[in-house]
């Protein structure tokens, strides 16, 4: 069954909360002390009937709003958030539908969605297969399920060259690119692969992530060894494959597309070049860059010159990521940089309910895929704000907003909202479990929900 009704009710639930959470409003929702700016916020939001993504006529006021992006950044506040990738999935049918956005891009590897763009464009293969090879648990949901199928019945019938095309942009993983260019290379030049065949191999098998229990401390340099070497042995064969590269036909389809491989797996080994030397800050900032150029580097292949990216709110602000490593520029304000106002950033924010991420079991021993909720939000978020708004659904363009001068004066601080990624941490609440934002400066708008589930994984024999 895919994802494409809302939730009820009596929807199963495996929730289990943090110390200071609960599901029986452990905080009040409506601060009456914030009433005045709600209700002056509550005259400037759309107003969302609900997560179905087949009924678009409430999207109908941000078409002027979206008119003149070229990307669109679709946010989450949690990696875990039903509701979340539903709206995203509306959003998305509104963009193709409404106003001819023919790309998706996502927090995804490059090479493991190929799989996805080839169901999606031909309808090859099948889209349950290709959303659990991209190993990514928080996209294995049946919502995102749904709004592939939804592609795939879009694009059915329509000329190739106007169909949606769908691209993973991130760079974690080495295995596929490295095995596609193994097999590009026994065919185009066999003495590359007898040179570096050792070096494909690193990287084919993933033999290159740090053990984090050999760096000792913040002041360690990092991984020493044979896991060191094998990263140089695989810089290596990605900096003679890059060469190779140079002097080869761009207009040929296969060289293009294997030299994106090769931009792939270069960005993965900085993001795992920093972590080596015990820098996460450079490998935060080399993730960013990689998707950025990868993002890129769809929009100048492809035919289609607008874009919907899908990534966490962290990835996609338009301002420089604040990290407990330091600060670093995220795929967001690269993107702000690069396209300007062209680029559109919607993040998201809720109240209460679920959401699935990675966090202790029960015995505190070990670490699973649950249903976690949050406690209250600290005392000057602007969550707070947006729960005390009589309307539980909505969108806010953040310069409709700031027209207010009271509403500007409320949004020109910095203002925790809720934000996770993959990982819960019950004894760190309003640490990584929040982020604090200059709203109008980080984002163009905001999704608010204010009650979530988690989202659903998908149902395997």
């Amino acid at each position: 069954m895919t994802d494409d009704t809302t939730p009820t009710d009596d929807a199963p639930t495996d929730e289990r909360t943090a110390p200071n959470g609960s599901t029986d409003e452990a905080w009040p929702r409506a601060d009456e002390s914030l009433r005045p700016l709600a209700d002056r916020l509550a005259e400037r939001v759309v107003r969302l009937d609900g997560t179905d993504p087949a009924d678009l006529d409430d999207l109908a006021p941000l078409e002027d709003t979206l008119a003149d992006a070229r990307i669109v950044g679709l946010g989450e506040a949690t990696h875990g958030t039903r509701e979340f990738f539903q709206l995203k999935h509306r959003l998305i049918r509104f963009l193709v539908g409404r106003l001819d956005y023919r790309l998706v891009a996502m927090e995804a590897n490059f090479a493991e969605t190929l799989a996805i763009d080839e169901y999606v464009v031909h309808g090859r293969g099948d889209p349950r297969d290709a959303l659990d090879g991209i190993r990514f648990w928080t996209w294995d949901t049946e919502a995102v399920l749904a709004l592939l199928e939804w592609l795939r019945e879009f694009n059915e019938g329509r000329p190739v060259e106007d169909r949606v095309r769908f691209y993973g942009i991130d760079a974690q993983f080495t295995g596929a690119s490295a095995e596609a260019l193994r097999e590009f290379f026994a065919e185009r030049d066999p003495a590359l692969l007898d040179e570096h065949g050792e070096g494909l191999d690193v990287l084919v098998e993933e033999r290159i992530d740090v053990d984090r229990e050999s760096i000792d401390g913040d002041d360690d340099d990092g991984a020493t060894g044979e896991t060191n070497e094998r990263l140089e042995r695989a810089e290596r064969t990605v900096d003679a494959m890059r060469t190779w590269f140079d002097d080869r036909d761009a207009t040929d389809e296969a060289v293009a597309l294997h030299r994106q491989h090769v931009r792939a797996l270069a960005g993965a080994l900085a993001n795992k070049r920093g972590a080596q030397e015990n820098d996460m800050r450079a490998a935060i900032d080399e993730r960013d860059r990689a998707m950025a150029e990868n993002l890129a580097w769809t929009l100048d292949h492809l035919p289609h010159d607008r874009a919907a990216v899908w990534a966490h709110d962290e990835h996609l602000q338009r301002t420089t990521r604040e990290t407990r490593f330091g600060t670093a520029p995220s795929l967001g304000s690269r993107l702000a940089e690069r396209y300007g106002e062209d680029y559109f950033a919607v993040g998201f924010d809720f109240a209460d309910g679920e959401f699935q991420a990675i966090g202790p079991t029960e015995d505190s021993e070990g670490r699973e895929l649950d249903a976690w909720s949050l406690g209250p939000p600290p005392e000057d978020a602007a969550t707070r704000l947006f729960a005390t708004v009589d309307e539980s659904l909505w969108f806010l363009d953040f310069a409709a907003a700031t027209a207010d001068e009271r509403l500007a004066d409320y949004f020109d601080a910095e203002r925790p909202v809720r934000s996770l990624g993959a990982i819960y941490d019950p004894d760190d609440e309003h640490g990584r479990l929040h982020d604090s934002y200059r709203l109008p400066a980080s984002f163009d708008g905001l999704v608010f929900v204010a009650e979530t589930s988690r989202a659903r994984p998908i149902e395997r024999d």
